[in-house]
């Protein structure tokens, strides 16, 4: 099990001007203490960890994340500018204790707590997941004392969660928020991914909705935290619907806020069920929503013997093929073309034909073969049929034809080329 957190309660319910400013600190007993005070812009560290280059930085990752959190959730500069947190990295609890610095209305906490303008982080096994940990707890303190609120539980965390994923590079000190991990590797400790995966491969995938029912007024499971940053980073990275999810901040002190995300999504609710169902069903480090979006068009239908020809790009997700088909009504669709579906480790191009290629597979079917489904159905997207270079295809539901080559989604940037396919009525 991955570790969790625990949190104020009623953080989401606590204005701005409710919260206190921190105690003031006496660095001289902190010191007797074996506690030291590293500064910043914007954070204050108080730790009895061992000094190293690593946890040294703290504050200033706070600092770095500061104007992305304000350009995120709509904070004016000078808001921004005098915002400062208390960060308290612990590895021995009673030195914290003793010197009361230990938050009096937490209870107990496994990993980290935020309340107002300070955090509390019990140290951690890997630099990654001590930052990421330190990171959501700030979120949550940013969100709380300059929106007033972090909204409903579900949203709450998965803020948390996506901006608490981040990548750091020590060498220029450059911090990005809000990132899908390229590798495990670049994400030690953290495994959401696999989480999701595991749930959507045993068909307890979640649906929307039941994200929306995460209620963090209780302690919450990993596989929680998983769902709720699923579909936060879903939302945030997919570019339909990337810039009506930025608009929630603006509703986090609104008892209505749910009515609101739900009204936000209404007119293509559907399709975005749809994706949301095919983005946890193939979730992976690396993702690439850009190119993993569908292109929803809707077709028209062939005429008795017509046929259609269609483009079909080789680093895209599905894509509409503008035929409308009726169910158990078989069409043929034939293919051309010749693409590149991935490289040598020297750069070499993988030259591909809708066949695909033998020198590696996806989801148990050759690399770049070409894949046929319809809009419809509960295997929408999911369960798709190949095709190849030619085949007869039967559609399960009435809707519009999609095609797309067989890749995986965090491999599309790699490919190069199109297809050619013709959709004929029998």
């Amino acid at each position: 099990m991955l570790p969790g957190f625990v949190f104020a309660l009623f953080l989401t319910a606590t204005a701005h001007a409710e919260w206190p400013t921190p105690r003031p600190l006496d660095e001289g007993r902190l010191a007797v203490a074996g506690l030291r005070v590293v500064e910043s812009r914007h954070a204050t560290l108080v730790t009895d960890a061992a000094s190293s280059a690593e946890i040294d930085n703290l504050p200033r990752l706070i600092d770095l994340a500061a104007p992305q959190w304000g350009e995120r959730f709509g904070v004016e500069e000078d808001r921004l500018n005098t915002w400062r947190l208390r960060v308290y990295l612990i590895d021995e609890e009673a030195k914290f204790r003793a010197l009361g610095l230990w938050p009096d209305k937490s209870g107990d906490f496994q990993h980290g707590l935020s309340l107002g303008y300070e955090v509390w982080v019990r140290q951690q096994a890997t630099d990654y997941y001590r930052r990421h940990l330190l990171l959501h707890e700030a979120t949550h303190s940013f969100m709380a004392t300059l929106l007033g609120s972090c909204g409903p539980g579900w949203y709450m965390e998965g803020m948390a969660e996506l901006c608490g994923t981040h990548a750091w590079d020590p060498a220029t000190r450059k911090l990005r928020l809000a990132v899908i991990p390229a590798s495990r590797d670049a994400a030690p400790d953290w495994g959401r991914i696999g989480l999701v995966r595991q749930d959507a491969d045993a068909g307890k995938a979640l649906s929307i909705e039941a994200v929306m029912r995460i209620d963090n007024r209780m302690v919450l499971s990993t596989e929680s935290y998983a769902w709720v940053w699923a579909l936060d980073g879903f939302l945030d990275h997919h570019p339909a619907y990337q810039e009506r999810f930025r608009k929630a901040p603006g509703w986090v002190t609104s008892d209505e806020f749910d009515q609101s995300f739900r009204s936000v999504f209404a007119k293509d609710r559907r399709r975005l069920d749809q994706e949301w169902r095919l983005f946890t069903k193939t979730l992976d480090y690396g993702h690439d929503l850009k190119r993993e979006a569908i292109d929803f068009r809707g077709g028209a239908p062939l005429a008795a013997g017509g046929s259609r020809r269609v483009k079909i790009a080789a680093d895209r997700g599905w894509q509409s093929a503008g035929v409308a088909v009726k169910a158990g009504e078989p069409i043929h669709i034939s293919a051309t073309g010749r693409y590149v579906i991935g490289h040598e480790p020297d750069g070499a191009p993988w030259p591909c034909e809708p066949n695909g290629i033998t020198l590696d597979y996806h989801a148990g079917r050759p690399l770049g073969e070409l894949l046929a489904t319809v809009d419809a159905g509960p295997g929408a997207f999911i369960e798709p049929t190949p095709i190849g270079l030619a085949a007869d295809y039967t559609p399960p539901a009435a809707g519009t034809l999609y095609l797309r080559v067989n890749d995986a989604p965090d491999a599309l940037a790699e490919n190069e080329g199109e297809v050619t396919a013709v959709v004929t009525a029998r």
